[in-house]
């Protein structure tokens, strides 16, 4: 007769810990849930913060933040504030920041966050309202452990804006999409004080990979002048006390990527613009002088114009220590030539460029810059500007495929 044979089984409590523990280590996030399940001794070895650091934590009532005190999500590196958003920060007609959050939630949040210093990422972070309201130094502690973030405050970027309705039943649901549009209005404005002390941090020591600047105040409060003194206009301008223009260039010059953006693209008025030409000059200077970590750099509404006080021969040999510019152009064919020359004639460690060119000022721009010049760029660079007729052509094609998609689901 033969003789049968039984296979012996060994149960995982037997087996030394750090064995276990390398089986975890290598456990997708659906088996770690499903790991800590089997038994105790795997639950209390599964539980360890260091196996849930992929956690995206969403936060959205008071009651939420008792997540963030499990033992296991003291390493989590993602919190999540939006609701129902598509794509995290971005948000749309189907997404939005809770109610509790966007109005009284974000100081509670903070003081959360400072007992998890690993995390690094806050989505729908720019939508919620308060942080005036909380202490500088908490703020400064938040903020500047993350690797992306947003000091927006304005109307948040729409992918696309649909046209006008000639009905009256379009016209209902353009005023709905209105009102929808108005609470997703970026709320991160932080106060003098609270900014001079992040760019302070930043400008020292940041985690900060991601810096989008757009609406904060640079300028201080200043005391109210007799209204019957006679000061000349640009006087009175030179007089105020803005936020270090060298402490803003030293801090934004120190993360690896960054985009600034003004509000207001046409006025010349300063007290309607939050980064001034003074704080593009500083930046663009220690750029030009040292080795900075910043490499990506994006410029909206601040335009290489002939009203701009800067130098070309500035401007071209700071984006030449860049990795990759792209920024708004509206000015004369002479100053972007100069640009263009000192980009193409200078070394680089460029590897792209893209000007913006104003539509207005196209044909013009197109017809007396220097083409042999242009071809030296291309050759260089790539293409390097972006022709506004196929951007428009662009755009209504983009505008086409969201009503098609708009109607599909409706």
């Amino acid at each position: 007769m033969g003789q049968s044979h039984s296979q012996s089984q060994t149960h995982i409590s037997v087996l030394p810990n750090e064995v276990v523990v390398s089986i975890l280590q290598h456990l997708p996030p659906q088996e770690i849930k499903s790991a800590v399940l089997v038994c105790k001794s795997l639950r209390e070895m599964g539980e360890k913060p260091r196996f849930w650091t992929w956690a995206v934590v969403t936060v959205n009532t008071k009651d939420d933040l008792q997540k963030l005190k499990r033992p296991r999500l003291q390493m989590v590196q993602e919190i999540d504030v939006t609701q129902g958003s598509h794509g995290g920060t971005h948000l749309n007609r189907r997404g939005g920041v809770s109610t509790w959050m966007k109005e009284e939630g974000l100081a509670d949040l903070f003081q959360v966050i400072c007992e998890i210093p690993t995390v690094r990422r806050i989505r729908g972070l720019e939508f919620c309202k308060g942080i005036q309201g909380i202490e500088p130094d908490l703020v400064v502690s938040v903020l500047n452990s993350l690797e992306e973030l947003k000091l927006c405050y304005g109307f948040a970027e729409e992918d696309g804006e649909e046209d006008e309705e000639e009905d009256d039943e379009e016209d209902e649901e353009e005023d709905e999409e209105k009102e929808q549009e108005m609470e997703q209005e970026m709320q991160m404005k932080l106060s003098t004080e609270q900014l001079e002390l992040l760019f302070t941090a930043v400008a020292e020591k940041t985690n900060l990979k991601f810096l989008q600047v757009s609406g904060q105040d640079m300028l201080k409060d200043m005391d109210k002048t007799d209204e019957t003194d006679e000061v000349d206009e640009m006087d009175q301008m030179d007089e105020m006390d803005t936020i270090s223009p060298e402490l803003f260039a030293a801090a934004v010059s120190n993360v690896e990527e960054v985009k600034l953006e003004n509000l207001y693209e046409d006025t010349e008025d300063m007290e309607d613009r939050d980064i001034t030409d003074k704080h593009f000059e500083a930046l663009y200077s220690i750029i030009a002088a040292k080795d900075r970590p910043l490499r990506k750099f994006t410029s909206e509404r601040y335009y290489i114009n002939d009203k701009s006080a800067i130098d070309p021969d500035l401007l071209s040999r700071a984006y030449n220590r860049l990795e990759e510019v792209t920024t708004d152009v509206r000015g004369s064919a002479r100053q972007l030539t100069a640009v263009l020359r000192g980009l193409v004639e200078g070394d680089s460690r460029l590897k792209r460029l893209m000007l913006r060119i104003d539509w207005r000022q196209w044909n013009q721009l197109n017809q007396h810059i220097d083409q042999n010049l242009v071809r030296r760029a291309k050759k260089k660079f790539g293409q390097f500007y972006q022709d506004p007729c196929t951007v428009l052509e662009n755009r209504r094609y983009l505008l086409d495929c969201i009503d098609i998609i708009d109607t599909s689901e409706s």
